[in-house]
C-alpha cells in the first residue's frame, strides 16, 4: 500500500530512484491506502482500503467517486447514471413474472398466474399475487321507461299504488331502481305528501320515503332504493312499485309529472353481486 504527491523533488541520484520507486508504487496499487492522499488530483484513483472501495476523484478536483467495491468488484451503485441500465442489461426472467420487493426489502418476482386472475394486493410486507378475480359490480342490465302520471290526488292516508312494473332478474343480484320528474304537494301546509318506492322479490322487500309539504308549485322529488334478492340458483321476478298518500286524512296530497314536457320516469339496474 503506497501514496504519493508525485513530486520528485531535486535530490541526489539514490534519494531520486527511492522518491520514484515510492511514486510507482503509488500507481500500481492505485494509491492504495485506508486514508486518502494528502494531495489529490481531477481523475486520480484511490483504492480506499479502509472501506473496501475503489474511488476516483472527480472532474473539479474536490470529491472522491466510489466506482466499485475492492472485495467484490460490485459496481457502486453512485457509479450508475440515472437511467443507465437498459433491458438488455438486466438478468432473463420467466415471460409473465413482474418484478417486486420481498420483506427483506430484496428485489424478487412475483410468480405468473394463470388466465383471467388479476394482481392483487396482500397489504403492507407482503408480496402481491395473481388470484381470482372478486366477483359483483357488474351491470347486468338496464330497464327505464316513462309513467305519464298527469296529474292525481288522493286524501287517503294508506299507501296508494301509482305505477308498478317488473324486472326478472338473477338470484342473488341487487335491484336499484329510481323514479325522477315528478311533483308533490299538499293542500295544507302542515301535513306531508309522501311517496315511497318498495321492491320486492317475494322473499326481501327494501323501500325508500320521501316527502314535501310544500303548498303551491310543488316540490320535484327523486325516489331511489336498492334491493339484495334472495340467493341461489336461477332467476327471480322482482316487483318495482312507487306509492304516495298523505300524512293527515284532512289534507289532500297531489302527484303530478314536472312538466307536459319532462314526464314521470323509472330506471331499474340489476348489479351482480
Amino acid at each position: 500500500m503506497a501514496i504519493h504527491d508525485y513530486v520528485i523533488a531535486n535530490q541526489n541520484g539514490a534519494n531520486t530512484r527511492s522518491d520514484l520507486n515510492n511514486a510507482f508504487s503509488a500507481i500500481v496499487s492505485n494509491n492504495s491506502s485506508a486514508t486518502e492522499p494528502t494531495t489529490t488530483y481531477a481523475y486520480q484513483w484511490w483504492a480506499d482500503t479502509g472501506n473496501d472501495l475503489l474511488k476516483q476523484r472527480n472532474a473539479a478536483d474536490s470529491a472522491w467517486i466510489s466506482i466499485l467495491t475492492l472485495s467484490t468488484g460490485a459496481v457502486s451503485n453512485a457509479a450508475i447514471a440515472d437511467d443507465a441500465v437498459t433491458l438488455a442489461k438486466m438478468a432473463a426472467g420467466t415471460d409473465g413474472e413482474l418484478i417486486t420487493y420481498d420483506t427483506s426489502g430484496d428485489p424478487t418476482t412475483v410468480p405468473t398466474g394463470s388466465s383471467g386472475e388479476v394482481l392483487t394486493s396482500n397489504g403492507a410486507g407482503t408480496t402481491p399475487t395473481f388470484q381470482t378475480a372478486a366477483g359483483g359490480g357488474k351491470v347486468l342490465q338496464v330497464v327505464h321507461g316513462g309513467m305519464s302520471l298527469g296529474y292525481i290526488n288522493t286524501t287517503s292516508t294508506s299507501w296508494q299504488n301509482v305505477y308498478s312494473t317488473t324486472i326478472t332478474v338473477n338470484k342473488g343480484s341487487d335491484v336499484l331502481f329510481e323514479v325522477g320528474g315528478l311533483n308533490a304537494r299538499i293542500s295544507n301546509g302542515s301535513y306531508t305528501c309522501r311517496t315511497k318506492v318498495e321492491a320486492t322479490d317475494g322473499t326481501n322487500t327494501a323501500f325508500w320515503y320521501s316527502g314535501t309539504k310544500e303548498t303551491t308549485n310543488g316540490s320535484r322529488i327523486t325516489n331511489s332504493t336498492k334491493l339484495t334478492t334472495a340467493s341461489g340458483a336461477g332467476t327471480v321476478v322482482v316487483t318495482v312499485t312507487l306509492y304516495y298518500n298523505t300524512e293527515y286524512a284532512g289534507a289532500t296530497a297531489y302527484l303530478y309529472d314536472y312538466s307536459d314536457y319532462y314526464k314521470t320516469f323509472y330506471k331499474i339496474w340489476e348489479i351482480s353481486a
